[in-house]
C-alpha cells in the first residue's frame, strides 16, 4: 500500500497510543458513533466483506460506549458475538420489535449498569413506532441511562439517525431530542451525552437547535482533534471526505472532552463503512 494511503492510519494509531494515559484518569471514557451502513448486497465491498474488519475495528478501539446506526438487528447479532464484553439495546424502527433496522447502543457489562432504556420516534407521535414529516423511513432515538461502577455517576446516552431527505424531519427531529430533560434518578441528574449520525452539519437549523438545548459539539471542545473534516465517503476510498461532518458526538453540562476523531482505517484499499467512526474520550467534570 502506497505510503500516502497508509499515513492516516499510522497517524491514527499514534493518536490512540497515546489514549490510556488520558483514559486512566477517572472517570475517563471513550465513546463511539458509526453509521455501518445497513447490508445492501449490491455494495462493494458487501457486508460480508466488511464485517469481519469492522469488528476488529471496535474491539481495537475499545470504546465503553458504542452508539450504531443502520444497524439491522442481524448485524447487531453479529457484531454482538464478536464483542462479548458488551450488553445492548436498540428496537426495530419500523414496528418497535426485536427485528429490524435499529439505532442500538452498546456499553461495557463490567463498567456499568442499565439503569433504564426507551426509544422514541422522530414524529408528532414519538412514543409509538412512525414516520414523521417529510422523513423517507421512520427514525428513532435510542436512550440509555447507565449508571458507572466506577464512580456511581449516571449517564444519559442517546444514539440517532435523523433522516436523509426530511429537511423538516431533521430539525423536529432535533427538536424531539433537544426537548428530552436529563434523566432524574434517586434525586441525581445523569449527564447527557448525544451521539448519531445527524445528515446534516455544523451551523444548520438542526444542529443550531442541538447547541441551544444546551449540549456542545465535542469537536469543537476538544483541544485534540484528529482525521478529516468530513464523516461521509460513500464507499469510495479515494474520497477523503465531502468537508461536512454529518456524525456527531454533543455532550451536555458536566462532562469534558479530552480529544476527538474521525478514524479512516481501510481494508485491501476499501473502506469498512460509507461513514467513518467517530471517537471521542469524554471526562465527567463538574457541571
Amino acid at each position: 500500500m502506497p505510503f500516502a494511503r497508509t499515513l492516516p492510519l499510522l497517524l491514527a494509531l499514534a493518536l490512540l497510543a497515546l489514549a490510556p494515559a488520558a483514559r486512566g484518569h477517572e472517570p475517563g471514557f471513550r465513546v463511539m458513533s458509526y453509521n455501518i451502513r445497513v447490508d445492501v448486497p449490491t455494495d462493494t465491498p458487501t457486508w460480508d466483506e466488511r464485517r469481519p474488519h469492522m469488528a476488529a475495528q471496535i474491539a481495537f478501539l475499545d470504546p465503553d460506549i458504542l452508539g450504531v446506526q443502520e444497524a439491522h438487528s442481524a448485524m447487531v447479532g453479529y457484531l454482538a458475538d464478536r464483542l462479548p464484553g458488551y450488553d445492548r439495546y436498540g428496537l426495530g424502527r419500523d414496528d418497535g420489535g426485536p427485528v429490524g433496522e435499529t439505532t442500538t447502543v452498546f456499553w461495557k457489562r463490567d463498567r456499568y449498569d442499565r439503569v433504564s432504556v426507551d426509544t422514541f420516534w422522530c414524529s408528532p407521535t414519538p412514543e409509538v413506532p412512525s414516520k414523521g414529516w417529510d422523513a423517507a423511513y421512520p427514525r428513532t432515538v435510542t436512550r440509555v441511562v447507565l449508571r458507572d461502577r466506577r464512580d456511581g455517576g449516571l449517564l444519559d446516552v442517546r444514539n440517532t439517525h435523523f433522516d436523509h431527505v426530511g429537511e423538516e424531519a431533521r430539525e423536529q427531529c432535533a427538536v424531539l431530542v433537544s426537548r428530552l430533560t436529563p434523566a432524574v434518578v434517586d434525586g441525581e441528574t445523569a449527564r447527557v451525552v448525544l451521539m448519531g449520525d445527524f445528515n446534516t452539519g455544523p451551523g444548520t437549523p438542526p444542529w443550531q437547535r442541538i447547541i441551544a438545548s444546551g449540549l456542545a459539539d465535542a469537536r469543537g471542545l476538544s483541544p485534540v482533534v484528529f482525521g478529516p473534516a468530513g464523516t461521509f465517503n460513500a464507499f469510495d476510498v479515494t474520497k477523503d471526505n465531502d468537508g461536512v461532518a454529518i456524525d456527531h458526538v454533543f455532550v451536555g453540562p458536566g462532562v469534558a472532552v479530552e480529544r476527538f476523531g474521525v478514524l479512516t482505517d481501510s481494508f485491501s484499499g476499501r473502506v469498512i463503512s460509507d461513514h467513518f467512526p467517530v471517537v471521542a474520550d469524554l471526562r465527567v467534570a463538574a457541571p
